[in-house]
């Protein structure tokens, strides 16, 4: 049990946690995830390890991998090629280790396909919506955000986290 103080009172850390995972329990936001191993081939079906009764067929719609590219021969060779050429894990980030040439090249075809000057790769929508909106919004002067209350909370995020000054608006209502 972890006892501290704070403005003189003692606090129980662990119990405040406690309660914490306790309230998102009661109020169903506790979040488990799945454990699926995709079956290489036969998108979308994959395994699911629930239970204790060894995996389970199941059908996942909401993947990423859209075109199932992730299962296309020619992407699995050059995935094993840049393993083998380099190794697994980027070994950092990009602002603590640099880019690998990997991604310069694809940020390079993007670019072109999209007849653009330039293309930048995100881990997910997520940060690419939080970034980008904090990012310009702040670079723009006098900048005033008009956002749906129902928007992404990646896009709740960006707005936060950009500083600038916001109006909120019901869900759809224009007026």
């Amino acid at each position: 049990m972890s006892i501290d103080t704070l403005a003189g009172k003692p606090v129980d850390y662990s119990r405040a946690f406690s309660q914490a995972i306790d309230r998102l329990h009661a109020e169903g936001r506790y979040r488990v995830f799945i454990d699926i191993l995709r079956n290489k081939g036969h998108y979308p079906s994959a395994r699911c390890f629930a239970g204790h009764n060894g995996p389970k067929p199941i059908t996942v719609w909401c993947s990423n991998d859209y075109l199932a590219m992730g299962q296309h021969p020619k992407v699995i060779a050059a995935m094993e090629e840049a393993l083998h050429d380099v190794g697994a894990g980027s070994g950092g980030t990009r602002n603590i280790g640099g880019n690998t040439h990997y991604h310069v090249d694809l940020e390079a075809e993007l670019a072109d396909l999209h007849g653009k000057e330039g293309a930048l790769l995100f881990t997910s929508g997520y940060v690419s919506n939080e970034a980008t909106l904090a990012t310009l919004a702040k670079v723009l002067p006098g900048c005033i955000i008009f956002s749906d209350e129902l928007n992404h909370a990646s896009m709740i995020a960006g707005i936060r986290n950009s500083g600038c000054e916001k109006r909120i608006f019901r869900h759809n209502d224009l007026d």
